[in-house]
């Protein structure tokens, strides 16, 4: 049932969500340098819409997440936290940090980390999912909606946003009608149609009609 296997489901998703926030990483950084970094993670502007940054800040950068990819944690923590001393105008650094931690299941340093990239740039997705996640995990529903809520506010086709938030509609507070439209929504913005998730919404259409 999916109820046994949804926390695995849940770390999939999230390692992905990870994965893309790495390869648009070096954008992201250099948007956070104006304070105006991407809302998805999916996706960048132009290169020619963002603003200048040192080719070593950028070159450090790359290799942190590089190693990250690479399963090399303690390299990428201790890249990722002189970026955070160096540039702490930067929220890329402190979010990729979080995305460490979160990985290696120290959610107390995971949270301190995204909730740090949010000082920096409020308007960091990727955190405020994590953070949805991480309250989740520790029982405070209301506070993972509101994380999630926010998220939204700031980019409505922010795909993993919808996902997280239909499952903590649907398996911890009972609002099957809108975790429908939210899986719905998070099954329309994604690329390759999700076999799992086209099953959760026959199911769960078959029971909002019920």
């Amino acid at each position: 049932m999916r109820y046994s296997f949804i926390s695995c489901f849940w770390k999939k998703r999230v390692k992905c969500a990870g994965r893309l926030f790495f390869i648009t990483a070096v954008l992201l950084l250099a948007a956070c340098a104006a304070t105006t970094e991407p809302a998805r993670d999916v996706a960048a502007p132009a290169k020619e819409e963002l603003p200048k940054i040192d080719p070593k800040v950028a070159a450090s950068y790359e290799a942190a997440l590089s190693a990250m990819r690479a399963g090399k944690t303690a390299q990428a923590e201790k890249a990722l936290q002189q970026l955070t001393a160096q540039y702490p105008n930067y929220s890329g650094p402190q979010a990729n940090l979080g995305i460490l931690y979160f990985h290696q299941n120290e959610l107390e340093k995971a949270k301190a980390a995204f909730q740090a990239s949010l000082k920096i740039n409020p308007k960091n997705v990727v955190s405020l999912n994590h953070l949805g996640i991480i309250s989740r995990g520790a029982g405070e529903f209301a506070q993972a909606r509101t994380y999630y809520e926010k998220a939204l506010q700031i980019d409505p086709d922010y795909a993993y946003a919808h996902l997280n938030f239909g499952i903590l509609l649907e398996l911890y507070m009972g609002k099957l009608p809108e975790a429908l439209e939210h899986y719905q929504r998070y099954q329309q913005l994604t690329p390759e149609e999700d076999v799992e998730v086209k099953k959760w919404i026959v199911d769960l259409g078959r029971r909002v009609k019920k």
